[in-house]
């Protein structure tokens, strides 16, 4: 049989901590009370308390209310707070890590410095809320709704933000490397050297935003919303770009190292200096683009359209151009050492090898 788990009475507790933060913590941590106490404050009040730095880990306080408590640099690590009522309470710097946060109160919460990580809060409402500096590495943010929100400087790195609404919210400073941020909206946001590499935004609504020199890469594009959006002089080493939409999306200066743009149409795009070396350009419509300077250094342009492209001192140089179509194509200083040209259109209309 197993041992069953000691048992404080809600009276004792209620009385020691009543003698302050200090002493209660020390009974947290006194020898004479096993780790497997059983600690149940389930529906008490201790609204407007000052419980700074108390250690609640792994405490029963369900139903209960917090209403304007003081918890900053508060220990909450997998306490649980179901139905708790947290409003207008000082939660900054606090360890939620883990918490049972189902149905809670969070409204007007100080909630800076918080550490969510590996919380379940998804479908949370968190719009107009101030989430500075909060951690929420590899929680749960699916389908959470963050219109608004100042997320400025959190991480959020490794989590799960399926679906996520950050519309009109301040994501300044905030890291979002390896997020699941499938088919979030993102639309129109500033995301500005961002670090969102290997992150999957698989069908993720980036209309308008701002990504320049932002660190997409290994990024997992497909099929996202990139319309209109600001790509200049971001990382897009060995992203994923299928049938993503990039309509009127500004390229210039981006690296594009590696990553896979096979059968994409870029007709007329500015790719000028660009850098696409080692990229999957097969069965690509690049027809009319200005690729003045690009690097395709190893680039995989077999059967690409490159008809009337002006490749004006373009780096083409151990590039695969099997097949390909450069008819009117403008080559002049373009280097295509070791490339390799079997049947493929010169500007002129000859076919090479």
């Amino acid at each position: 049989m197993p041992e069953k788990p000691n048992f404080v009475s809600q009276s004792e507790l209620l009385s020691i901590l009543a003698q302050g933060v200090a002493i209660w913590n020390e009974f947290r941590t006194r020898s004479v009370y096993p780790e497997r106490i059983y600690l149940n404050l389930s529906k008490v009040n201790l609204s407007g308390a000052n419980l700074t730095r108390v250690n609640f880990r792994e405490l029963n306080l369900s139903w209960a209310d917090l209403r304007g408590v003081d918890l900053s640099q508060a220990k909450l690590y997998k306490a649980n707070l179901t139905h708790a009522n947290l409003s207008n309470a000082n939660l900054s710097g606090a360890n939620l890590n883990g918490a049972i946060l189902t149905g809670v109160v969070l409204q007007g919460a100080n909630l800076n410095g918080v550490n969510f990580s590996r919380t379940d809060l998804s479908e949370f409402d968190f719009s107009e809320t101030q989430l500075q500096k909060v951690n929420f590495c590899k929680a749960n943010l699916s389908r959470v709704n963050f219109r608004k929100a100042n997320l400025s400087k959190s991480h959020l790195i490794k989590a799960n933000l399926r679906q996520a609404d950050f519309s009109e919210a301040d994501l300044t400073g905030v890291n979002l490397k390896g997020s699941n941020l499938d088919r979030a909206n993102l639309s129109g946001l500033n995301l500005s050297q961002l670090n969102l590499s290997r992150a999957d935004l698989h069908g993720a609504n980036l209309k308008g935003a701002n990504l320049r020199a932002a660190n997409l890469s290994g990024a997992n594009l497909y099929r996202a919303k990139l319309n209109g959006s600001k790509l200049s002089k971001a990382n897009l080493i060995q992203a994923n770009l299928l049938d993503a939409d990039l309509t009127g999306t500004d390229l210039t200066g981006v690296n594009l190292k590696n990553s896979d743009l096979s059968e994409y149409n870029l007709s007329g795009f500015n790719l000028s200096g660009i850098n696409l070396s080692g990229a999957n350009l097969r069965n690509a419509n690049l027809s009319e683009a200005n690729l003045i300077g690009a690097d395709l250094s190893g680039a995989n342009l077999w059967n690409a359209n490159l008809r009337n492209a002006n490749l004006l001192g373009a780096d083409l140089s151990r590039s695969d151009l099997r097949y390909a179509n450069l008819l009117g194509a403008n080559i002049l200083g373009a280097d295509l050492s070791a490339a390799i040209l079997r049947r493929v259109t010169m500007p002129n209309g000859t076919v090479y090898g």
